[in-house]
């Protein structure tokens, strides 16, 4: 695996720890029904986050020369990851305007 790759991924996943930590200090000033339901869904992203890094660490140990295979499938994955995050921040958005 290339150390470019790795470095996007790695980039990748460090971006999505930022955008569910910033999410998770907006959330502190809505209403307890949007924490409420922000809550469940940083929750379940920070799992999802979890199990990609779990998943890319565990590969990168023992596949290295098999990465460029894999490559597109993860880098699929962390963009389903990148806009399920960036959805519940317009989600968010909305209720508090409402």
């Amino acid at each position: 695996m290339s150390n470019d790759t790795k470095g996007q991924v790695e980039g990748i996943l460090a971006e999505l720890g930022k955008k569910i930590d910033q999410l998770i200090v907006e959330a502190k000033g809505a209403s307890k029904e949007v924490r409420d339901d922000v809550e469940v869904k940083i929750q379940e992203l920070k799992k999802k986050k979890e199990k990609l890094e779990d998943d890319f660490n565990e590969y990168k140990e023992k596949n290295g020369d098999k990465w460029h295979d894999a490559k597109s499938h993860l880098m699929v994955a962390l963009s389903e990851l990148k806009k399920a995050v960036e959805s519940v921040f317009r989600d968010d958005k909305k209720e508090e305007a409402e």
